[in-house]
């Protein structure tokens, strides 16, 4: 069973633009979540193997490992791990066409959020999935 929308939730948010990352940042900590930060999806993985997180926020387009790479890459350590509640990741970017959804669906997200976007939008997603 997953957390509820009111309990801290352990939240990595995955991003390259510091303005970005503070903003999100900001609007889960004052859910009083637990907030971890990566600049990349290469960090983002090392994160994730060594935390227990509940949502991940991801960015798509970053240096090293872009954010499908990185979600490709948590879901089959999860597979591996046998994990009974895969992490939620929601992709957050700029590209707003439906192939660019699509695409992050079909990739191993469960949600995608357009940038720029307000903090409603995000508390009505996270709210989606843990209530």
């Amino acid at each position: 069973m997953r957390k509820k929308f009111s309990d801290p939730l352990n939240v990595l948010v995955v991003e390259d633009n510091d303005l970005n990352s503070k903003f999100a940042g900001a609007v889960l900590k004052k859910l009083n979540y637990n907030v971890d930060y990566a600049t990349d999806g290469a960090m983002a993985v090392e994160k994730f193997l060594k935390n227990n997180y509940d949502l991940i926020l991801m960015d798509i387009q970053m240096p090293l490992k872009n954010g499908i790479e990185a979600t490709k890459e948590i879901r089959k350590y999860e597979k591996q791990l046998a994990v009974d509640k895969p992490v939620v990741i929601i992709a957050v970017t700029a590209f707003a066409l439906e192939h660019d959804r699509e695409n992050c669906l079909e990739n191993g997200m469960d949600e995608y959020l357009t940038k720029p976007y307000t903090p409603d939008e995000l508390i009505d997603i996270i709210k989606s999935y843990f209530n």
